[in-house]
């Protein structure tokens, strides 16, 4: 019996220890071994947003992945999404908490309970997925019997090593073997591995232009990866794209510091017989290259070559550039499998470090004509397009325009003229550095183009605003229609989320970066709620806070130090509350209210080594210190305008009814400056720069504009590229003003808008871009080049 007792406690033990480490087991350490592809999702609505929208990785996603996205749409979470692929069947794995994957909160779903294994069956649409919690672990399929062989006592140990080495912060991240069909169409070849043992890891990231990745390819061992044939050689420059014509389709080079090191290595690794002799006039060179009609060599010494090709003959000139007839033209057909292949190289000549063979003497003479006239591949838009996002050196390098592209992809990609992988053989591992890029030729200088246009669902409520995005650190767009639905543009005019919101954005969107991890979350106020969301558009918790009594004034958010230590202020009529970002009320501040409404919104301003909280209240001009109490007492009263109160000339300044420029100074003294306002006047400053607007009179510094007569929205002023620009819309012509801060009108402007506009830096292209509404359901943006 003491045995037997024994034995129940340590089975307990067993139990119990097995139950605390699926609590702690990371999701992805359920993924099967037998997967083909494993996808890391890390910023889930732009990973979404994807499978519909990116025009490349729209094409590479499996059905099997498009049939998991109805799941991830219902998915409420911030962590990684890990989804497991094989054949058929997908698997689902995340982090599970109580707001993950809420069914009640999902309409059109029918639901029951396996009770016998636990597992949930839902149904939504079309989709059937079965789903269960492991642990700490939301685990869903397609397949009944995957989910129930799930468990923790499999794991793929060597897989979860290559899952822990990708970059977070990408979008989302593509594990796959590198056999495996659509995902292996982004290394641009078939043939590099000799079986589907090894695995390719690329951290994918997308613009509104195209797609960009890299990572590495693992290899098992030296006998299954053909690129192991650079092992101990020094990846190069890629010279080739300097003779190759602009209008190559297709270029493929290899390149060595020795060309006998990766010539033994390619021998050992092939299966066929064919081979290069250690003696060649290929020793000489240090990198080989195929384009479509032309196989290319290129040499720091090609006189050394020349001498080495005994099979040659001199058979003309042209230009005074030698045409040699090559008496041994299959020479290059099967000797530099599997990354070249030419056959009929009958014809050759030498061009500056490059010797060019080709199967015609009229596919010669053009590719020497275009050399001669600099129209090549390295000297076009295109091409240099991409220049910024390629390593310098390279071990295989493979090229492909439009056409090379859609014939990959087996889909017509119009526009996509320039796009490269980049393989680096260093160590044991392979880099790999790909970008599949849309080419437009650049605009005149200083012209305007409308980019895109997106329309809402409904009328616009408020006039488009800009966001950061933390990823692809460039911007996206914010705006909010009439039934309170608030919406995320990206950069290229998708659809990024909608979100249902209570209420009315009052005032600007505000970020901030809660976690402390680079990661941002939009912040703002309607009358009733304070919300925080995240990339995805999702509640964090624990917000929205709700409010029984009326937020009167746009959220303020303080960063006092810059440290993230965020303070979120809350205006409800003469009342100031004041929040962490936690959402939890900061006891330390406490503002006495003079009685009288608090009619402008709070701002923080730090001259020297003091905060100043500042805002109308009454008559009466408020400056606080961190702590909501008086730091300045000013005495003299104010009628307020409708203007903000803005930190210019190191004075805290407004307007009043009169008109009259309003400034208060550090020790509470009041100066009034008339400016010849009208009662109806806006106004707006930087800390040195003073704009005002009249009826049509616009006045820049010192300088005054006088517009056509409309109905002109409140100028607004940027700061971008070490310029000021000055923006104002007329809502009666539709037209949209741009000035600089000498009241210039900017090339091509005014250009047609219906709401205040604007101006921002939205993609990593040159030129910045303007914001505006075409009509009331349409966000248009224009570029200036």
């Amino acid at each position: 019996m003491k045995r037997l007792g024994f034995l129940l406690i340590l089975l307990t033990l067993v139990l119990a220890c097995q139950k605390n480490y699926d609590k702690t087991k990371q999701p992805y350490k359920f993924i099967p071994n037998e997967t083909n592809v494993i996808i890391q999702i890390n910023e889930l609505s732009d990973f979404i947003s994807s499978i519909d929208n990116n025009e490349i990785l729209s094409n590479i996603y499996t059905t099997e992945l498009q049939s998991a996205s109805q799941i991830l749409k219902t998915l409420n979470t911030t962590k990684q999404v890990y989804i497991s692929l094989n054949d058929s069947n997908y698997l689902i794995l995340t982090e599970n908490d109580s707001t993950l994957f809420v069914i009640d909160s999902i309409s059109n779903h029918i639901s029951e309970t396996l009770a016998d294994l636990k597992i949930e069956k839902t149904q939504l649409n079309d989709s059937v997925i079965y789903h269960k919690i492991i642990g700490n672990t939301f685990a869903g399929s397609n397949s009944l019997e995957l989910l129930k062989t799930l468990n923790s006592e499999n794991e793929n140990t060597k897989l979860s090593k290559l899952i822990e080495t990708t970059d977070k912060k990408s979008v989302a991240s593509i594990l796959f073997k590198s056999k495996t069909p659509n995902y292996s169409k982004l290394l641009f070849l078939e043939d590099l591995n000799k079986d589907n043992s090894n695995f390719t890891i690329l951290d994918i990231g997308y613009t509104d232009k195209g797609l960009n990745y890299n990572g590495i390819l693992t290899s098992k061992d030296s006998s299954t990866n053909y690129l192991d044939g650079f092992k101990n050689t020094i990846p190069q420059k890629i010279n080739t794209p300097s003779i190759a014509p602009h209008s190559t389709n297709s270029l493929i080079s290899v390149s060595y510091n020795d060309f006998s090191v990766f010539n033994d290595n390619n021998n050992q690794l092939k299966d066929s017989t064919a081979t290069v002799a250690s003696e060649t006039f290929l020793n000489f060179t240090n990198e080989i290259a195929l384009i479509e009609d032309a196989l290319i060599l290129h040499s720091l010494d090609t006189n050394l070559i020349l001498e080495a090709i005994e099979d040659k003959s001199n058979i003309e000139s042209f230009r005074d550039i030698d045409i040699y007839e090559f008496t041994n033209p299959n020479f290059f057909q099967s000797n530099l499998k599997p990354f070249i292949s030419f056959e009929n190289a009958n014809y050759f000549s030498v061009f500056d470090n490059f010797i060019v063979f080709t199967n015609s003497t009229e596919t010669l003479k053009s590719i020497l004509t275009d050399a001669l006239n600099n129209n090549t591949l390295a000297n076009s838009d295109a091409f240099q397009s991409i220049n910024d996002d390629l390593s310098d050196e390279a071990s295989l390098f493979v090229f492909k325009n439009s056409d090379g592209l859609s014939e990959i992809l087996g889909k017509t990609m119009k526009g996509y003229n320039a796009n490269a992988v980049q393989f680096v053989r260093e160590d044991n591992y392979t880099h790999i550095n790909g970008v599949i890029q849309k080419f437009k030729k650049k605009a005149a200088s200083n012209s305007v183009t409308e980019t895109f246009t997106s329309s809402l669902d409904a009328t616009i409520l408020t006039p488009p605003q800009v966001v950061k995005n933390h990823i692809s650190k460039s911007h996206d767009i914010v705006v909010q229609d009439i039934n309170n639905v608030l919406y995320l543009i990206s950069s290229s005019g998708n659809i990024l989320w909608k979100k249902q919101l209570q209420g009315k954005v009052l005032g600007q969107v505000e970020q901030i970066d809660m976690y402390k991890n680079g990661r941002l979350q939009l912040a703002f106020a309607t009358p009733n709620r304070l919300y925080v969301l995240d990339r995805n558009g999702k509640d964090v918790s624990p917000f929205p806070l709700k409010f029984n009594d009326a937020i009167t004034q746009p959220l303020s958010v303080f960063d006092y130090d810059k440290k993230k230590d965020y303070r979120l202020l809350v205006t409800q009529g003469k009342n100031l509350l004041m929040y962490n970002a936690k959402g939890q009320s900061i006891s330390g501040f406490n503002y006495k209210t003079n009685d009288s409404n608090i009619n402008s919104q709070p701002k923080h301003f730090r001259i020297g080594t003091k905060d100043y909280i500042v805002f109308g209240a009454g008559e009466n001009l408020q400056v606080l210190n961190r702590q909501g109490k008086v730091r300045i007492n000013v005495k003299d009263k104010i009628r307020f305008s409708n203007n903000e109160i803005y930190l210019y000339q190191n004075k805290f300044t407004t307007t009043n009814t009169l008109g009259e420029l309003v400034q208060v100074d550090t020790r509470g003294r009041l100066t009034k400056k008339n400016l010849n306002l009208t009662d109806n006047h806006k106004i707006t400053t930087t800390s040195k720069t003073l704009v005002s607007l009249r009826e049509n009179r616009l006045i820049i510094k010192s300088r005054t504009l006088d517009l056509d007569y409309g109905e002109y929205t409140e100028p607004r002023i940027f700061y971008l590229n070490d310029k000021i620009y000055v923006t104002t819309t007329d809502l009666q012509s539709k037209k949209v003003y741009l000035f600089d801060s000498q009241a210039k009108s900017i090339p091509n402007f005014p250009v047609f808008g219906t709401s205040s506009a604007t101006l921002e830096k939205l993609d990593g292209e040159r030129g910045l871009e303007l914001i505006t509404q075409s009509d009331d359901k349409t966000i248009v943006v224009y570029k200036l080049h």
